[in-house]
């Protein structure tokens, strides 16, 4: 299948007759993230900005977009440990099958999951479940509905309106594990990828026909304890379905797109690292706390005001014995010499530190590289350092990265290395 290879945010060239259907393709694309301005064009060349992966713009051509961001040789590995439901599930087991070699996205979640499913279904078979039936038969089973029976006993007493239970591989789950399978098995490039998933589609319910449509709410369901085999699978399942973005049709003929928006892999990046670093602050006697998202007053109104106050939400923050240690903003962008980072960014993160009282403002940025320090004046010490770090978001693995960056953190919480006379000042102006 051809591909065309793409970087976020640089210019590439597609054959004249697929250029509207690339149009078409980012389009849709967009109304799945709920965003705009994903395409630009400029004298018959396009720039994709703000998503990456795998893009279906037409039948067997396929556009791969790769972080602008440093993106590692197994970048894709890092998206996907990123996606991944659970913290119970661990991708590097899944490359021992052989999946790294593909280069596309939608290839390796595909092969991920053919891998999944066929291992649980080798375990434990089709995933069976109790459902219940409401029918009308000519002899008893299950419980009578005596109400219904005594409607129309004077005429056809003969016939029983009943309710049971019965075992049956054609259930919510079963239908869920088959949709994914079948939507990854008709856009994967990979032949022996896509027999696996359409073989074991069928193994998950067999007997009955395709899936058409996901089950409602599927996603939101929780696998029962005595499948837990499946759990692996699952987590993609559950995965794929609660994501807009992650995979979605494009078009009745084409295939099917993953389409990943990477600014929120930052963010989640930066919640399980700061999870790290109290654990590991813990344990150098330390205690720590990561209480989540919160949001601050930043302006309040005047008595009489028809405008209401503002407040500003950090991106993760961590806290001393109930005091405010670290703010910390995540900011998916690249680095620039002579002018980062950006006076939006650090604007931002001086008043989000400022409202919450942190003697310490952290940036957070995609790449990797040792740590920044600027001294603050102009807010009597809270906060009295900025900081910029990196936390090489295309280069994590579940685990070892955890613990790395949250080193990392722990790390940065000591102050800068140089004394304040030698560090660069900040001057909030």
């Amino acid at each position: 299948m051809p591909q065309v290879p793409a970087t976020e945010g640089e210019p590439f060239e597609v054959a004249a007759s697929q250029q509207q259907a690339l149009r078409s393709a980012v389009r849709d694309l967009e109304r799945q993230l709920g965003t705009s301005g994903l395409l630009k064009e400029e004298a018959g060349r396009f720039t994709i900005t703000g998503v990456v992966g795998t893009i279906s713009v037409a039948p067997g051509v396929l556009v791969d977009v790769a972080p602008k961001i440093q993106p590692g040789d197994d970048w894709i590995n890092s998206v996907l440990d990123l996606l991944t439901a659970t913290d119970r599930v661990r991708i590097a087991g899944d490359r021992r099958a052989g999946l790294s070699q593909h280069r596309n996205l939608l290839d390796v979640l595909a092969g991920i999951y053919a891998h999944r499913l066929r291992t649980a279904l080798r375990r434990d078979g089709p995933l069976l479940t109790m459902e219940r039936q409401e029918s009308t038969l000519p002899l008893l089973k299950g419980k009578l509905r005596t109400t219904a029976w005594v409607r129309r006993a004077s005429w056809e007493p003969h016939l029983f309106p009943v309710a049971y239970q019965y075992l049956t591989a054609d259930n919510g789950y079963a239908r869920a594990l088959a949709y994914v399978a079948q939507a990854l098995a008709r856009s994967t490039t990979v032949s022996r990828t896509r027999g696996m998933l359409l073989t074991d589609a069928r193994a998950l319910r067999p007997g009955f026909a395709d899936v058409a449509h996901a089950p409602a709410g599927a996603a939101l369901r929780g696998l029962p304890s005595q499948w837990a085999a499946y759990q692996p699978a699952w987590d993609i399942v559950v995965s794929v379905l609660s994501r807009r973005s992650l995979l979605g049709a494009i078009g009745s003929r084409f295939g099917v797109s993953i389409g990943i928006e990477p600014w929120p892999l930052l963010e989640t990046l930066l919640k399980r690292s700061l999870d790290a670093a109290v654990h590991l602050s813990l344990q150098d006697g330390r205690m720590l706390d990561n209480p989540g998202r919160l949001a601050f007053e930043l302006l309040a109104a005047l008595p009489g005001s028809s405008y209401g106050s503002k407040r500003v939400e950090p991106d993760g923050l961590l806290y001393e014995a109930g005091e405010p240690v670290a703010s910390f903003e995540a900011k998916y962008a690249r680095r620039w010499a002579a002018r980062w980072p950006a006076r939006e960014h650090y604007f931002q993160a001086l008043s989000t530190a400022a409202a919450i009282g942190s003697p310490l403002a952290i940036l957070v940025y995609p790449e990797s590289f040792e740590p920044v320090w600027w001294r603050v004046t102009g807010f009597d010490d809270a906060p009295k350092h900025l900081a910029a770090i990196g936390l090489g978001l295309f280069s994590y693995r579940r685990g070892t990265g955890d613990r790395e960056r949250g080193r990392r953190i722990v790390d940065v919480l000591a102050g800068p290395v140089a004394p304040d006379s030698s560090a660069a000042h900040l001057v909030a102006s």
